[in-house]
């Protein structure tokens, strides 16, 4: 009787222990499963985050998102694992315990966040072919010296205001982009007795260009451009006016082959040109200076040409943008390169270096014996927002 008492006192701590056993294995195997979830449900937001980014064609890096697309296939697979051992063998094999690339993946969620409106607008962009997009910057330089400055000198105060809108249409056949830009600028001059302030920047330009896709990067062409003065500019010392509003007026027309090997870069050859100079204020403006003959208030030229625009963005804090334009006539040669440098600092605050040489055989200034190249520098911090 004592014999058969023990047997099943043995078998009840042995039950008990099993079940205990049991219990604690279900909890860990439940608690795995759990935490197995939660990285498969990481990886589904990063993936997520990921494929959004790709429809906004905003990716910085294709090994970031190759890494994240082999996470996700990676994620896939888990969720089909009923095994225990073969999850925790599979996480093994495949290092996701270590999580190589969860820095990686956290940062470009934060970057999805700071870009949602970047996002949104792409969204936007896929519904519809229009694009628009304005860009306002109003830069300041200011300099005050006392009379009694040891090392002399005088105060001086420039402004540049740039306005800037483009809106396009843009389809898989045929696109249509135009430009407007407005540059007005003014400084104070110590050494001009006549005038408070005068005008160092002045530009209203339009420019439109539609293309026709023929094959894959290449385009027939067809564009137009005007370019003016709106504020008077005076020489130094001197009544003499510089450029009146619409002294000088250029138009430009030009037919021929767009092409576009990368994005953001143009390439147009025109090899029928047509170009009008007017100058509206004869009686003040020297029109010698803009190329016509003396008495001539216009003048039309046909002639060839070439534009080259490119956008470069090396990062989001850096933009370059870059325009090259020749025009002949067979007689005369006319070369303008345009480069301006954005550095932005904050959301409402950049930086801009200008550069613009240009040559005119053509334009022979007072006192010269040949056309000689014109160059122009500007260096500015200030205000700077886009709208879309």
């Amino acid at each position: 009787m004592r014999f058969r008492l023990l047997i099943l006192f043995v078998v009840c701590a042995v039950t008990h222990l099993a079940a205990q056993q049991l219990y604690t294995d279900t909890f860990k195997l439940a608690e795995q499963n759990e935490a197995v979830e939660s990285d498969a449900y990481l990886l589904d937001i990063v993936s997520a985050q990921t494929m959004e980014k790709l429809a906004a064609d905003s990716l910085d890096s294709v090994m970031v998102a190759a890494e994240m697309m082999r996470l996700d296939s990676i994620a896939r697979e888990l969720r089909e694992i009923d095994s225990l051992r073969t999850v925790n063998a599979s996480l093994a094999l495949q290092k996701i315990e270590k999580m190589p690339a969860i820095t990686v993946e956290k940062s470009w969620i934060k970057d999805a966040e700071e870009d949602r409106n970047d996002v949104l607008r792409a969204i936007r962009e896929m519904k519809s072919p229009w694009r628009r997009e304005a860009t306002l910057m109003l830069q300041i330089t200011q300099n005050y010296v006392t009379p009694n400055w040891y090392q002399g000198g005088s105060s001086s105060f420039a402004a540049l205001g740039i306005a800037k809108g483009q809106v396009s249409y843009i389809t898989d056949r045929f696109t249509w982009e135009n430009t407007g830009e407005w540059r007005m600028g003014g400084s104070t001059v110590s050494a001009d007795s006549l005038h408070k302030i005068n005008t160092t920047d002045d530009l209203f330009r339009i420019y439109s260009k539609a293309n026709l896709r023929i094959v894959p990067k290449v385009f027939t062409s067809i564009s137009a451009e005007i370019e003016t003065r709106l504020l008077p500019t005076f020489k130094s010392n001197s009544m003499e006016l510089k450029s009146a509003p619409f002294s000088p007026f250029r138009f430009n027309a030009a037919f021929g082959i767009d092409y576009k090997p990368v994005k953001d870069l143009s390439i147009s050859v025109s090899p029928v040109s047509y170009k009008v100079i007017h100058v509206a204020d004869t009686a003040r403006v020297t029109v010698t200076e803009y190329g016509l003959d003396e008495g001539q208030r216009t003048q039309h030229n046909i002639g060839s040409s070439v534009r080259v625009e490119y956008t470069w963005k090396p990062v989001r804090e850096v933009s370059l943008e870059s325009k090259f334009y020749f025009y002949t006539n067979y007689h005369h040669v006319e070369i303008d390169l345009e480069v301006n440098c954005d550095f932005i600092i904050n959301r409402f605050m950049s930086a801009r270096l200008m550069l613009h040489p240009r040559y005119d055989s053509s334009v022979v200034m007072n006192g010269d014996t040949h056309a000689k190249i014109q160059f122009r520098e500007l260096l500015s911090i200030g205000f700077a927002h886009k709208f879309h």
